[in-house]
């Protein structure tokens, strides 16, 4: 019986063992494969980068004659009949490295990337899912040409088929270890899933709108998509597009319109005064009164900020006989508020050319009080920014704007037309 026992126990065993040294076979096979594949692909782009020195296309010609099988000579003369937009001869010259090179990574990459590129979407998606192998070389050409199948399909307003192309991107940029290739993927997929939202919400499918924006949100939630998801609820549900709506705002007070907010808020507070609901009436009202201060802090309005004594002088720099044209003029501060920091930006339009200029002009060291005033602010015009002098005269019309933050709209505080 012990004999018997022991036969099975070795039989077992050997099976194991047996199995085991089928796996690590196959394992190894496999690895030996993805590093042959990676291998291939690192040497052709390597190869491709020293064709750089043959900028021509008769010196690529002639390579190609003097080596007929280098296929990475005919997608360098693809790429440049591309940048040329021949585009029927660079897809023949795509086509032929495919042929030469039996269907390489690099030549399948290159040709999908061309045609995701050109409005061949469907064949690019065929071409993109040859390759085949779960190697990081194969997901990152995969990502990147259904990335540039959503780019273009979103030039074009193919909306609902750029969406599926990011969705396909972002499935193969995830099993990749590039975080910054992974973040802009997950911002572009969640980005097309509120472009799809638009449409919805244009042909009023707005339960399916709403399952976009959610969709948006749990891939990378974002102010943009919680603020139009409370505009969508504001019919449906006000306290629920409150939320949104003052989410968004603390995040990105410049996203929201505070017209149709401030609107909301004195909707909520007027519901809360009919069904006699203290609770929700002070917290509504405070939450108005925040959201007034708020403004103040980041919005410019009418009549806050004056503009006088503009003028446009003229200059030179000392032992230069270069002209400068220097324009200045005095910021009156109209407000019962100190502007802790103030950016301008001047639009002077001299004939038929208009002239830009940006500065910012107060910083957290140097406030300026209510009602009070600086002058002689000086902004230095472009050098090529020439008047014609006596005894001709030219109108110059000179726009002002400012703003309280960087990323805020700019808003015009006057207009002064001068005469130079």
């Amino acid at each position: 019986m012990n004999k018997k026992h022991n036969y099975i126990k070795e039989y077992v065993l050997t099976f194991i063992i047996a199995t085991l040294v089928v796996v690590t076979f196959c394992l190894c096979f496999e690895l030996n494969l993805l590093f042959v594949s990676e291998k291939k692909v690192n040497q052709e782009e390597l190869n491709m980068a020293n064709l750089s020195k043959f900028c021509t296309i008769s010196e690529l010609e002639k390579r190609r004659i003097a080596q007929p099988s280098d296929y990475l000579v005919d997608i360098k003369l693809a790429q440049i009949y591309e940048s040329l937009e021949k585009f029927d001869k660079a897809n023949e010259f795509y086509l032929s490295a495919l042929k030469k090179s039996a269907r390489s990574d690099f030549s399948l990459y290159s040709y999908a990337m061309f045609c995701a590129n050109h409005s061949l979407y469907g064949t690019a998606a065929t071409v993109a899912e040859e390759l085949s192998s779960n190697n990081k070389y194969h997901n990152l050409y995969k990502a990147k040409i259904y990335e540039s199948l959503g780019d273009n399909l979103e030039k074009e307003n193919q909306i609902l088929a750029a969406n599926k192309a990011f969705q396909v991107s972002y499935k193969y940029a995830k099993a990749l270890d590039d975080d910054e290739y992974i973040k802009l993927i997950t911002e572009k997929f969640a980005k097309s899933y509120i472009g799809v939202a638009d449409y919805n919400i244009q042909l009023k499918n707005l339960q399916d709108a709403i399952l976009n924006l959610n969709n948006s949100i749990r891939i990378l939630d974002t102010p943009l998509a919680r603020y139009k998801l409370g505009l969508i609820n504001i019919d449906i549900d006000k306290i629920e597009a409150d939320r949104f709506i003052s989410s968004a705002f603390d995040e990105n007070p410049y996203l929201v319109n505070p017209y149709i907010y401030n609107k909301l808020l004195n909707d909520l507070i007027s519901e809360a005064k009919s069904a006699n609901k203290q609770s929700s009436l002070n917290y509504y009202s405070m939450k108005l009164n925040r959201f007034k201060k708020q403004l103040l802090k980041y919005y410019i309005y009418k009549d806050d900020i004056f503009i006088e004594n503009v003028k446009i002088a003229q200059s030179k720099k000392l032992f230069s006989k270069n002209e400068k044209y220097i324009l200045s003029f005095d910021l009156k501060n109209n407000t019962k508020f100190s502007l802790n920091s103030l950016f301008m930006k001047l639009e002077i339009a001299i004939n038929s050319k208009t002239y830009t200029i940006e500065k910012k002009l107060l910083t957290y060291g140097k406030s300026l009080g209510y009602y009070e005033k600086l002058e002689q602010i000086q902004f230095e015009l472009p050098k090529d920014a020439t008047f014609i002098t006596v005894p001709f005269k030219n109108d110059v019309i000179v726009k002002f704007y400012a703003k309280k933050r960087k990323n805020a709209p700019w808003t015009l505080i006057g207009i002064e037309q001068l005469n130079f």
